[in-house]
């Protein structure tokens, strides 16, 4: 929790801006953003967040030989370092394949049946 009570929360996406009413997914306008997977990894690994609210998308190709880093892949991470899973993981992306993807790992990440 912050200073003020609410929740430590990390946005990472590559175009979202916290607390704007228009892209629907409530995020909340006090969340810190990284806009790619090595931003959003080294601020993961920094410190406990309350809630991670993650797009599946993030026009990220850093990866081996220019291929795409996507939220997919913070996921992969945290089940190689679950000792940075967060309290919570809110996915918000609108890539309706990509959404049912993420929805299993972080079903296995929780426990939760599938």
């Amino acid at each position: 929790m912050t200073k003020t009570n609410q929740p430590l929360a990390l946005l990472i996406d590559d175009l979202r801006v916290p607390g704007d009413a228009r892209n629907g997914k409530n995020i909340p306008v006090h969340a810190v953003v990284a806009r790619n997977y090595a931003d959003g990894i080294k601020l993961l690994a920094e410190r406990k967040w309350d809630v991670l609210y993650l797009d599946h998308d993030l026009a990220d190709f850093s990866g081996p030989e220019g291929r795409e880093r996507k939220g997919i892949h913070i996921l992969d991470w945290l089940e190689e370092f679950p000792q940075h899973l967060p309290g919570e993981i809110i996915i918000v992306s609108d890539n309706s394949s990509g959404v049912q993807l993420m929805r299993r790992v972080v079903n296995k990440l929780y426990g939760r049946g599938f």
